[in-house]
C-alpha cells in the first residue's frame, strides 16, 4: 500500500507540470509558423493575444493574421480542422493589426526565411488573394461555380480595393443566372476602377429582366464612358425597341447606321422601329438595306415580308367590315380584286422568307391563309404536307 502510494506521489509533480500554462512567446508562434507547425503556431498565438501587453502589439494580430490564412488555405485537413472560421478569423487579425499600427511610419512586416527579403503586410495581402483567385478559377474551370465563387469573394475580403476577384465574381454569378448578384459584383469591379466594358453588359442585361428602362439608363451611362463602342448603342435601342419607345430609338439607329453603314442588325432595327411607327415604305427600304449585306438574314426578309402583306391585311379587314347589302357586295367584290393583287405582290417575299426558314410556323401560317384566299390548292396542299413533317396543327 506504501508502495502504491510513494508512486502516485511520484507520478503528481508530472501531472502538475503537464497543465502548467503555456508562457506567451511572439517569437515561437511565428517560428512555428515558418516551419509549417501549424498546430503549434494556433496554440502559441492563441496565447498571445490573450497577454495583456501582446494583444496590443500590432506584430501579434499581423503574425495572427498570418497563422489563421495558413490553416484556411492549408491543404492538411488536420490542421484545417483545428480553426473551422479560420479565414473570418484572420481577415479580424489583419484589421486588428492595421488600427494598432495606423501611427507607425513602417508597414508591419515579415523577414522571408529564404531570400531573408522583408515580405510586407501588402505583399501577404497580395498572396493570400491571388491565392484564392487561383482556387476560384480552378474550380471555374471544372464548372464549380459555387466553389469559384466562394473564393472569388474571400479574395474581395482580403483585398476590397481589388479589380480582378469582382470582375471573375460577375462572370461565375451570371454564367450561373446570377444575375442581380452579378450585377452588384460588377458595379463593384467599375467602382474600383475596373475599366473593361463587359461588365456593363453584364450590368445592362441583369437590369433589363425587371427593369428595361433601366437597362436604357445604364447602357447610357456605359456610352458616355464608352463613346467608341458599337454595341452599348445597340443594347440601348434594343431596349428603347421593346419599350415602345420608338421615336427615340429611331434617332439613335440613325446615327448608328451612317457609323457603321454595313451593320445588318442595325438596319434590321432601324426596319422594325420604322414599321412599329407605321412608317412601311420606310421599313421595307431598311429591311432591303439588311438583305443586300445579307441576303440570308431571315429577320430582315420576314419583317419585309410583313411589310408588303400590310396594305393586303387593310384592305381585307375593310372587306370584313361591309355588311350584306347590294351596295356592299359590290363594293366588297371591288375590294377584292385589289386585295388580290396586293396578295400577289406579297406572295414571293413570304415564300422567300419561307426558304430561308422552312419550319418557321408564322411564316407556314400566314402562307396558309394567302394560298387559300387566293384559292391555291397546290399551295394548300404544300404546306398542309409540311405541318405533317413538322408535326403541327393547321
Amino acid at each position: 500500500m506504501k508502495k502504491a502510494i510513494v508512486l502516485l506521489v511520484a507520478v503528481l509533480p508530472m501531472v502538475v507540470a503537464a497543465q502548467k500554462p503555456v508562457k506567451p512567446n511572439l517569437n515561437k508562434a511565428f517560428t512555428s509558423w515558418r516551419s509549417g507547425k501549424l498546430d503549434e503556431a494556433k496554440t502559441m498565438i492563441d496565447v498571445c493575444e490573450a497577454d495583456p501587453k501582446l494583444s496590443l502589439d500590432a506584430k501579434t494580430w499581423f503574425y495572427s493574421g498570418l497563422i489563421y490564412s495558413s490553416l484556411d488555405t492549408t491543404k492538411n485537413e488536420k490542421f484545417k480542422a483545428l480553426a473551422p472560421n479560420a479565414f473570418e478569423k484572420a481577415i479580424a487579425s489583419f484589421a486588428k493589426a492595421d488600427e494598432l499600427n495606423k501611427n507607425s511610419k513602417n508597414e508591419l512586416f515579415y523577414t522571408d526565411n529564404n531570400s531573408f527579403m522583408p515580405v510586407t503586410k501588402t505583399e501577404v495581402m497580395n498572396r493570400l488573394s491571388g491565392t484564392y483567385l487561383n482556387q476560384g478559377a480552378a474550380a471555374y474551370q471544372e464548372d464549380d461555380f459555387k466553389t469559384a465563387l466562394y473564393n472569388f469573394e474571400r479574395a474581395q475580403q482580403v483585398k476590397p480595393d481589388d479589380t480582378t476577384s469582382f470582375f471573375y465574381a460577375g462572370i461565375v454569378a451570371n454564367t450561373d443566372e446570377q444575375y442581380d448578384k452579378a450585377a452588384g459584383f460588377m458595379r463593384s469591379y467599375l467602382k474600383n476602377g475596373g475599366t473593361a466594358v463587359e461588365a456593363y453588359y453584364v450590368i445592362i442585361n441583369a437590369a433589363a429582366l425587371t427593369d428595361k428602362a433601366k437597362a436604357v439608363e445604364v447602357a447610357r451611362e456605359a456610352k458616355a464612358k464608352y463613346p467608341k463602342n458599337v454595341e452599348l448603342p445597340k443594347m440601348e435601342i434594343q431596349y428603347l425597341i421593346e419599350l415602345d419607345r420608338v421615336q427615340e430609338a429611331k434617332a439613335g439607329l440613325e446615327t448608328a447606321v451612317k457609323t457603321e453603314p454595313n451593320n445588318v442588325v442595325l438596319h434590321y432595327f432601324l426596319a422594325f422601329t420604322n414599321f412599329k411607327m407605321g412608317d412601311y415604305e420606310a421599313a421595307k427600304a431598311s429591311c432591303q438595306n439588311a438583305l443586300n449585306i445579307d441576303p440570308n438574314s431571315f429577320d430582315a426578309q420576314l419583317l419585309l415580308a410583313k411589310a408588303y402583306y400590310v396594305d393586303a391585311e387593310v384592305i381585307k379587314k375593310q372587306m370584313s367590315s361591309l355588311g350584306i347589302s347590294e351596295a356592299d357586295k359590290k363594293k366588297k367584290f371591288e375590294l377584292d380584286k385589289v386585295y388580290v393583287e396586293k396578295l400577289k405582290i406579297a406572295l414571293p417575299y413570304w415564300e422567300k422568307a419561307e426558304k430561308l426558314n422552312p419550319s418557321d410556323s408564322e411564316v407556314l401560317d400566314a402562307l396558309y391563309i394567302m394560298y387559300g384566299d387566293l384559292d391555291n390548292q397546290a399551295g394548300l396542299k404544300r404546306i398542309e404536307k409540311r405541318y405533317k413533317e413538322l408535326g403541327l396543327d393547321n
